[in-house]
């Protein structure tokens, strides 16, 4: 064979070296450039962030708003909690679902809530304990009295556990409404979610509204309000969502830095609720915002710990309908993962300043009064 050199071969003394020709080198530019977008779809789904077709990362989230509330101070035959009832927690326990809320029959704002019980066959139309309420100031070995429960039906151990917040240092005004105090967290267990065994001192001493997840044998993990300086001033909580996480559920450690704080048109940011679903991390939490009303917002994350926020638009707004019982707060969120639907459970006030204390006198807080507990559902898919 000559030593000419054609369009395809090279001849040397050493080696053939053949050149691809154009539809192999197109092939080969088709493959690379596959290659590369599939490396950046990689990376951007390893971000922290949304998936937009997601329903929960709709804003507002469609949730499906009933006219009438679920429990009602207004309502209710029960003479404990006849002007205050908020904060509810609901978990699903076999075929029934149970919830832990609080509430008074003082005034508002008074440092005597308690605690009561109510259940459901259907997450919907509920039934009070007929012997509520369950926890009393009587029932505290510390604290004046009980705040933002948490319940958690450990499945691996066979028993409830709770946490809580109560109040260390109370001082009130003339007309009894607390104007100081220090919020601390408290732990509880049960076996029947009725009966509770209080752990005898706080197990942490600055926070609010704790929400606590179990992700193995020695693994918890914990957001709550809390704050940079351990002062007991409400401001403070009022601005920081932290981080915490334990082995026990009893000895947290916080974070350095707040998971969460303010933004836009936010005043506040308190009572988070987190959930882990389809591969990410929701937190609701409710936010004071202009014109004397609290908001739900909902926020987003691949690990728990670094979060994509939407402050701008809440999650579910207010109804602001005077004829809703919602038409001022949506708050203390609590949801619950179902095969087909999501169920917001949260608090609300409407847009009246007027009560009758227990005292049967009327009474007005230019803030509402928390007097109902309400559900939404969103369709799972």
């Amino acid at each position: 064979m000559s030593a000419r050199q054609d369009s395809r071969f090279i001849w040397t003394s050493k080696k053939m070296s053949v050149s691809p020709s154009p539809l192999k080198r197109s092939r080969a530019s088709e493959t690379r450039k596959t290659q590369r977008l599939a490396i950046l779809l990689v990376v951007f789904l390893m971000q922290p962030g949304t998936a937009d077709d997601h329903v929960l990362s709709k804003r507002p989230q469609p949730w499906q708003r009933r006219d009438k509330p679920i429990l009602s101070a207004l309502t209710t035959n029960q003479p404990w909690s006849r002007v205050t009832l908020y904060s509810p927690h609901v978990i699903r326990v076999g075929d029934k679902y149970r919830m832990w809320y609080i509430g008074n029959s003082s005034a508002t704002r008074r440092p005597d809530l308690v605690m009561g019980l109510a259940e459901s066959d259907d997450g919907i139309r509920w039934k009070e304990y007929e012997h509520n309420p369950i926890l009393t100031l009587d029932d505290l070995p510390w604290g004046s009295f009980w705040q933002t429960p948490f319940v958690m039906f450990d499945e691996d151990e066979t028993v409830y556990k709770m946490w809580f917040v109560s109040i260390t240092g109370v001082k009130t005004n003339a007309e009894g409404r607390m104007i100081e105090g220090t919020q601390k967290l408290g732990y509880a267990t049960s076996k029947d979610g009725i009966q509770w065994h209080i752990h005898p001192k706080p197990i942490f001493d600055y926070g609010r509204s704790p929400c606590v997840i179990k992700e193995g044998a020695k693994r918890y993990r914990m957001w709550m309000n809390s704050g940079p300086l351990k002062d007991g001033k409400r401001t403070g909580l009022f601005q920081h969502i932290y981080e915490f996480t334990s082995a026990n559920g009893l000895d947290w450690t916080q974070a350095k830095k707040p998971s969460i704080r303010p933004a836009g048109k936010q005043r506040s940011i308190v009572y988070p609720f987190v959930i882990q679903d389809d591969g990410r991390y929701y937190m609701w939490h409710a936010s004071h915002v202009p014109n004397g009303r609290t908001e739900i917002f909902c926020d987003e994350s691949r690990d728990g710990s670094t979060w994509t926020t939407h402050h701008e638009t809440a999650a579910f707004p207010a109804s602001r309908d005077p004829k809703l019982f919602d038409g001022r707060y949506t708050s203390t969120p609590c949801v619950l993962v179902e095969k087909d639907r999501y169920l917001l459970y949260y608090s609300a006030r409407d847009l009246s300043d007027e009560y009758t204390g227990g005292d049967g006198k009327k009474r007005r807080d230019g803030a509402g009064v928390y007097h109902y507990i309400g559900v939404a559902v969103c369709p799972r898919r």
